[in-house]
């Protein structure tokens, strides 16, 4: 029997890939998973591999992946996260002598991984593309601004991040002159950005199978439900293919030759009838759920293709079908219902053909979910009872802060933390990643007291990540230079050594006090050592550089008590007898 291994995370594409080539009668590995990914109770996966994660500067993961392939001996192996394109490509030569693998030709690579280099060839074989300029240098700001109309949205040339390759380097739209300025020096710190006009449009994707550029599968959505700002969508509809789409998709594909699966993004605005390529996912796509519900199985495809020279599955496909990501869904009706819907520049929808569609899909049985299938249901169990989890988590927070966030028992949380830093000689800050909160607050806080040892970390288990470019220059208005810092996983000598463990928010402090039970004493929380504001400190991962400054401000406050404190036991220790 065929045998194939799966590297992604969890995510919809990774399950998708795993649930067609089981189904395909193909013996299912996978590798490169989160430790609670959905996927891994899927029942078509056969075996999951630990492999360490990919990193540019370390072996360790080749190395194991290297023993895996030699042990299994896979047909293929498929990368479904832009990570995994990256490794398998830049290391094809060497991991090619031990199997099969998922690669494409050096230039579909170097072009479509690029999105200077896919805008340029768009513009080269006539496809349309928004207005942009690249710019390299924050002084040309003002410039651009004279150039284009708000908002304007700032693209940099990669969304993978190889410092940090289990993220991505996010496209952001300034609505201001104000978030412009902001964002431009931020993100030009991971080098060159297209700024861009905002195309007003809905969110169309052609998705194509190909050999040396011919289609043998093709398929189209348009987006339903995508964030008001842009992204990936919530609620997608198949559609029959636009044949003008669909030639201006072969344009970009038949110029270099391509053989693989890819998806073209395009936004039409539907008044007009005008439309413009987006960007090519040169991979498996967030919303190939849709695809395989309607029938058009690519990942399938793509292995009879690679591995048996032939596709067999069929090419037809039906429309009218919806895919709903429930999680992801939730979110958006929340955005959706709170949003200005006198802006044309946000993705709304009237609340009345929100639920029509959702009346209407379900008694027509037209509505599918991301996750759930009759055939394989664990997954979309399993993603039911983290969504519950998480709301009782949430909950649970909400009461946990309230009852902290009460006078009296704010005073004798500072109170115990005041007492417990008098005698201190050694801090241990903790947070999830351990490249924003903690990192910042070892550094601030070592410039307040010279006679502690001041350490951080991170019980997320991955070590060497650097910190996220607004988090750099969030700091740098403390004059602290985080460029320099990696995270570190915390581990049990690092608890026993510091008399004092100062958390941030909720999570982290559930987390350190069932993990580490015999330190539940040296926990305390950070917002804790100042009389009033937030007790806790919320992770700005992910948020803009305001969101950065805010944090930071709020923990720069709360640390000016341990100056307080240094300061008084000098003061006592200086006392003569």
């Amino acid at each position: 029997m065929r045998k194939v291994l799966v590297l992604g995370h969890d995510s919809r594409a990774f399950l998708s890939v795993i649930r067609s080539l089981g189904r395909g009668g193909v013996r299912v590995h996978v590798g490169w998973h989160a430790p609670d990914s959905v996927a891994l109770r899927s029942r078509y996966v056969v075996k999951a591999h630990h492999l360490p994660p990919y990193d540019e500067t370390k072996t360790d993961w080749k190395s194991t992946l290297r023993s895996a392939m030699l042990q299994e001996r896979f047909d293929l192996v498929i990368p479904c996260t832009d990570a995994g394109v990256a490794a398998l490509q830049r290391n094809r030569n060497e991991l090619q002598k031990y199997g099969p693998l998922y690669v494409l030709s050096d230039r579909a690579y170097q072009v479509f991984f690029d999105k200077f280099k896919t805008t340029r060839l768009a513009q080269a074989v006539g496809v349309p593309t928004p207005r942009e300029v690249v710019v390299t240098d924050p002084d040309e700001g003002e410039r651009v601004l004279a150039q284009f109309d708000l908002p304007i949205v700032l693209k940099p040339r990669s969304s993978y991040n190889p410092i940090d390759p289990d993220s991505k380097q996010p496209v952001r739209k300034a609505y201001t002159a104000e978030e412009f300025r902001r964002f431009l020096p931020e993100m030009l710190e991971s080098g060159p950005l297209a700024i861009q006009e905002n195309f007003v449009g809905q969110g169309v994707g052609v998705e194509l199978l190909l050999e040396a550029g011919k289609p043998l599968i093709e398929f189209q959505h348009v987006r339903v439900h995508e964030p008001l700002l842009g992204g990936g969508s919530s609620y997608r509809k198949s559609v029959a293919v636009s044949p003008e789409l669909l030639a201006a998709s072969l344009k970009l594909f038949r110029a270099i030759d391509y053989t693989g699966v890819a998806m073209a993004e395009f936004k039409i605005n539907r008044q007009t009838g005008e439309w413009v390529l987006i960007e090519v996912n040169a991979r498996f796509w967030g919303s190939l759920p849709l695809a395989l519900a309607c029938g058009s199985d690519f990942p399938l495809g793509l292995f009879q293709l690679l591995v048996e020279g032939k596709v067999t599955v069929p090419r037809r496909y039906r429309t009218g079908i919806c895919c709903r990501n429930l999680t992801l869904d939730l979110g958006w009706q929340r955005a959706n219902l709170l949003a200005d819907r006198n802006d044309p520049t946000l993705a709304t929808r009237p609340l009345r053909k929100v639920l029509r569609d959702t009346c209407v899909n379900v008694l027509t049985l037209r509505e599918r979910s991301d996750t759930f299938t009759c055939d394989d249901p664990a997954p979309g169990f399993a993603e039911l009872a983290q969504l519950v989890r998480r709301l009782c988590q949430r909950l649970a927070k909400a009461v946990f802060q309230r009852v902290l966030q009460a006078p009296l028992v704010r005073r004798r949380l500072r109170g115990r933390v005041m007492r417990a830093l008098e005698q201190a000689d050694s801090l241990l800050f903790v947070c999830k990643g351990n490249i924003c909160r903690s990192a910042f607050a070892e550094h601030f806080a070592r410039t307040r007291s010279r006679r502690r040892v001041i350490s951080s970390a991170g019980y997320l288990p991955k070590s060497g990540r650097h910190s996220p470019s607004a988090a750099i220059s969030a700091a740098r208005k403390w004059n602290l230079d985080l460029s320099s810092h990696r995270s570190q996983v915390l581990t049990a000598a690092m608890v026993q050594e510091a008399d004092v463990i100062l958390v941030f928010d909720y999570e982290n402090h559930k987390k350190i006090r069932e993990d580490y039970r015999c330190a539940r004493r040296r926990i305390h929380f950070v917002g804790a050592l100042t009389e009033d504001g937030p007790i806790f400190v919320e992770d700005p991962l992910g948020d803009d550089a305001t969101r950065y400054d805010q944090v930071y401000r709020q923990i720069a406050e709360t640390l000016s008590s341990i100056e307080q404190v240094d300061h008084t036991s000098d003061k006592s220790s200086s006392t003569p007898v």
